[in-house]
């Protein structure tokens, strides 16, 4: 069995979704690897550019399948013992991959592990959840505390935390099975949550590794599917799903509500 299997979901974005291919070969030359890329049916010339690259797999779909189960469907076919999701508008910075599946590898409760985030001008830029709930909600959108929204952790060592971004995320081949797989009830957003949410259950632990760092050039893999205006509205559907209608509403009316109150005292 090989190490890792790196799984890259691509619709439509063949520079950046090439980039960071590149970007993975170029820094995992000393971990056995394999690359699988799959598809969700451009219209762009993605597939063709991709299939001129040595050493990757690539898998067309006739449709697009949204990213869970797109995941899934390349996932099947993964030989590694870890499993590397990534985005396309990921970029991969250095080799600390290896020490990050070293950290997952040696630390038995650790089932989930994901990298440090940065901006394309290089700022930090959040990867980690806190937990998603009313009260959290109403600290952030009421009182201004950062208690809601992902944010990046202060610690220069590994740490614990309640979730992370699906946009780079390492798990063990064996447990993604176990959960089976990415909910494919989320077409695109909160599938990273609720992944984390299954590992919790099984009593596993989550970890931000903050000495691998990843530029994520961030939302350029879903821009096309609307405008950057409304790309809120793309929240919505997933959200209802994890929180439940009931729930949504209620976190819909303390964000919009709190939104509104600083708007106006500003």
């Amino acid at each position: 069995m090989l190490s890792l299997s790196i799984i890259i979901v691509t619709w439509n974005t063949a520079d950046i979704t090439i980039k960071c291919v590149q970007s993975l070969e170029k820094h995992l030359a000393r971990i056995n690897h394999e690359i699988i890329v799959i598809d969700n049916a451009s219209s762009d010339d993605t597939v063709i550019r991709l299939k001129k690259l040595p050493n990757i797999k690539v898998i067309t779909n006739s449709t697009n399948l949204g990213f869970s189960k797109a995941n899934n469907i390349a996932a099947k076919s993964a030989r590694g013992k870890y499993l590397f999701f990534v985005n396309s508008d990921i970029e991969i910075r250095d080799n600390k991959i290896k020490g990050m599946l070293h950290f997952l590898s040696t630390h038995p409760k650790v089932a989930i592990v994901g990298p440090k985030f940065l901006n394309t001008d290089l700022s930090d830029q959040g990867s980690v959840f806190p937990p998603q709930t009313l009260l959290n909600a109403f600290k952030e959108f009421w009182l201004g505390q950062k208690t809601y929204s992902k944010y990046l952790p202060k610690e220069s060592e590994p740490l614990s935390v309640w979730a992370i971004s699906g946009g780079a995320m390492m798990i063990k081949h064996s447990l993604f099975k176990k959960i089976h797989g990415w909910d494919e009830r989320y077409f695109m957003y909160y599938e990273d949550l609720e992944m984390c949410r299954q590992i919790r259950k099984l009593g596993y632990k989550i970890f931000y590794y903050p000495q691998c760092q990843v530029v994520h050039h961030h939302g350029v893999s879903g821009q096309k599917l609307a405008s950057v205006s409304n790309q809120w509205r793309r929240l919505i559907p997933g959200s209802k799903i994890y929180h439940g209608i009931f729930y949504h509403y209620l976190l819909f009316l303390i964000t919009w509500t709190g939104q509104k109150l600083f708007s106006n005292k500003s």
